[in-house]
């Protein structure tokens, strides 16, 4: 699955954990990869807090007007409504994290893109 739906997004995604797989009714969880350059867009989520648990490689994370270095071991709280945005600015690395929502189905989410 591509991370976003916006063809310009990149990255890759499964679902681990939501309603669909396991029944969930209260959050899902997810596995996604960015290889060196790829960026998942600006966007927010007007019915979601998210959050990211970075496992392997770094990344440059905005989130609203912070940028951060996730790095693993990094995890990183993302508010409903808050801008964000991930940019695997390693040149040899793909980065690999956890992703996850207080919802249990993309749908339920929303994604509104920014850039």
């Amino acid at each position: 699955m591509s991370a976003g739906g916006d063809p310009r997004d990149r990255g890759r995604l499964v679902e681990l954990v939501s309603q669909q797989l396991v029944g969930s009714e209260r959050l899902m969880v997810g596995l996604a990869w960015l290889s060196p350059g790829e960026v998942h867009l600006l966007h927010h989520h007007p019915h979601a807090d998210e959050w990211y648990y970075i496992i392997r490689g770094s990344a440059q994370f905005t989130i609203g007007d912070e940028v951060i270095r996730g790095e693993p071991g990094s995890a990183l709280w993302i508010p409903t409504a808050v801008p964000h945005r991930i940019h695997n600015d390693h040149s040899r690395e793909t980065l690999e994290f956890l992703w996850g929502f207080d919802r249990p189905r993309l749908d339920s989410v929303g994604i509104v893109w920014e850039e």
